[in-house]
């Protein structure tokens, strides 16, 4: 597995509220990205805190009981996305200051045969190859719901000022619900797997992503190229990316 993980906090932010996990267990690898919600630090905190306690998680799950079969890895993620919500809600709820804040996430665990892809919110994962990026993520927002119900198209979506308003948050209700979905890792083999904040793909499409991975390589030639079109096309927000070569 190679892989590369970068953040930027882009051209317009002054504070970088997304995080990222990249983290290896023997021949299990585990990917997240995290992008954070609130006012003044309140959305930093969350991303860490989301970021921590699942790596917490999996540190303990993987070392106490090394489980691989596919109801259990989905249970756990589950269970870890749970832990995180509780800590956020309850550091919001012991200061004024945090109340409110939320995270947004999106994972991959390769175990196995298997990609485990979860998410929470509107950052995505992609599966990149030659022919095109598929997105294998739905966001969890209100402009997705609007696609959904046919009042827009996607193509409509791209640019419509309520794009940035999300449903599903971690650490914004008392339970959240995990999307997870499955890949066999033969269906990855030679294509690239992206996990990204909202600050790259709101910038960057299918097609420009298709036609960036053709031209690096690298997995970090590829993520740092990435950010910085994603800067250079307005980077009006923070910008993080994790890219894997399955």
């Amino acid at each position: 597995m190679k892989y590369y993980a970068i953040t930027d906090v882009g051209m317009v932010r002054e504070l970088n509220e997304d995080t990222y996990l990249a983290k290896e267990y023997g021949d299990i690898s585990l990917f997240a990205v995290f992008d954070g919600m609130g006012g003044a630090k309140a959305g930093e905190t969350a991303s860490a805190i989301a970021r921590e306690e699942i790596e917490k998680y999996f540190d303990n799950f993987f070392d106490d009981c090394p489980r691989t079969e596919p109801e259990a890895i989905q249970v756990a993620l589950a269970n870890a996305v749970d832990r995180a919500n509780f800590m956020i809600l309850s550091v919001a709820s012991s200061d004024k200051a945090y109340e409110g804040m939320g995270t947004t996430m999106v994972a991959a665990l390769c175990v196995t045969d298997k990609v485990y892809i979860a998410h929470i919110g509107d950052s995505r994962a992609y599966l990149i190859d030659n022919y095109g990026a598929e997105q294998l993520t739905r966001d969890h927002s209100y402009v997705q719901y609007l696609v959904d119900i046919g009042r827009i198209t996607p193509e409509e979506a791209r640019d419509n000022p309520k794009k940035n308003i999300i449903t599903r948050a971690v650490g914004v209700d008392k339970e959240v619900s995990v999307d997870v979905s499955v890949l066999e890792k033969e269906q990855c083999v030679g294509k690239t797997l992206l996990l990204c904040s909202d600050g790259l793909s709101n910038y960057l499409d299918a097609e420009t992503l298709t036609k960036m991975c053709k031209e690096h390589s690298d997995s970090e030639d590829l993520a740092k190229a990435l950010v910085a079109a994603a800067n250079e096309a307005g980077g009006s927000d923070n910008i993080t990316a994790i890219i894997a070569k399955i």
